[in-house]
């Protein structure tokens, strides 16, 4: 289809909307210009936080290429060949395969959700709660003594908080004795396989709680005063306060939290786990981080390693696009 242009010659759509499209690229090309040399000072603060970003989060991206490589030490990342079967065929998804083809792997892969999905369950809540008891004390000389308190075990790392539950869990310690007059028996988190998931999780739950308020505290700040005033005049009570104004005003928090624990379900927490495990409770305790560590730090098998590496990001992915997906579709707030 053609139209008659200024000087009367044929003109084509196409044409026209090119034109219109590079129009509309200079005028958005001399506006950021402008933007640009108004607001350089915060372009220049920026800078840093990129080259950093480009340093140390896209350029080891870089070394992903190893998953599908046979790696070979004297030849490095960049001349090691591209993995190829026994007859010398190309077969780029060789350490996958070898990866799925083990039991070992899948067993490590569900004792990873097992462990993620039992702190998600029991320990995703736990910031909740307490957010919403803290926000109902009246005294905030008391809400900030146990905001502090609830802090501090965040700031505690594994190694020492290992050390303190292994010493506090052995025979004959105050713990134990009171182990003993509750359940008839001391109880060794350490050699029994589910006594050591609950304390996995137990643990976990204490040290991450406190510092899990902090988002919805910042939500709860957003909701106006006039809300819960408005309620006290029309004969609310606390739990309808807390039902009607507090939960919907922090569930914007609530699903973006929610998303990032869900996307972070198939890393079992590799700090806590391999400050704490050990060969007694291998069949349910170890996890796909420390068979990482194991495989491919100790053993020396990178490619395998960095095949482990790429499967859980994929997976993290996959659930992450699947949880912002659900939650906008029965009318939440995604990630974006």
């Amino acid at each position: 289809m053609k139209r008659n242009g200024v000087n009367g010659q044929a003109v084509s759509v196409e044409d026209i909307k090119r034109q219109e499209l590079l129009a509309k690229a200079k005028k958005n090309k001399e506006k950021f210009r402008i933007y640009f040399s108004k607001y350089w000072l915060l372009y220049a603060m920026l800078f840093p936080t990129v080259v950093y970003l480009l340093i140390f989060n896209y350029y080891p991206m870089l070394g992903l290429q190893l998953a599908f490589k046979d790696w070979k030490m004297k030849e490095g990342l960049w001349g090691s060949p591209w993995a190829t079967n026994e007859d010398g065929t190309l077969f780029l998804f060789k350490n996958f395969y070898v990866l799925m083809s083990d039991h070992t792997f899948w067993q490590k892969f569900g004792n990873t959700l097992r462990i993620s999905s039992l702190r998600l369950i029991f320990g995703f809540p736990m910031p909740i709660i307490l957010v919403i008891f803290l926000n109902e004390l009246t005294s905030e000389r008391y809400k900030k003594i146990i905001q502090s308190i609830s802090y501090l075990p965040h700031f505690i790392s594994w190694i020492i908080i290992s050390g303190i539950i292994i010493s506090m869990t052995e025979s004959g310690t105050g713990f134990q004795n009171i182990m003993k007059a509750i359940f008839g028996k001391e109880l060794y988190f350490f050699t029994d396989n589910n006594l050591f998931i609950v304390m996995l999780v137990v643990s976990s739950i204490w040290k991450s709680c406190g510092w899990g308020t902090i988002i919805y505290f910042a939500a709860i700040t957003g909701i106006g005063q006039e809300l819960y005033e408005a309620a006290t005049v029309d004969g609310a009570n606390r739990w309808q306060k807390i039902r009607f104004i507090t939960l919907p005003g922090i569930l914007p928090a609530i699903t973006i939290t929610l998303i990032l624990n869900l996307s972070n379900i198939v890393y079992g927490g590799f700090d806590q786990v391999f400050n704490m495990y050990n060969t007694a409770v291998y069949d349910k305790g170890d996890i796909l981080e420390t068979y990482l560590y194991r495989i491919g730090v100790s053993g020396g098998e990178y490619a395998l390693g960095t095949a482990v590496g790429l499967f859980n990001s994929l997976i993290a992915l996959v659930l992450t696009l699947v949880a912002n997906y659900s939650v906008r579709l029965i009318g939440g707030e995604g990630i974006w």
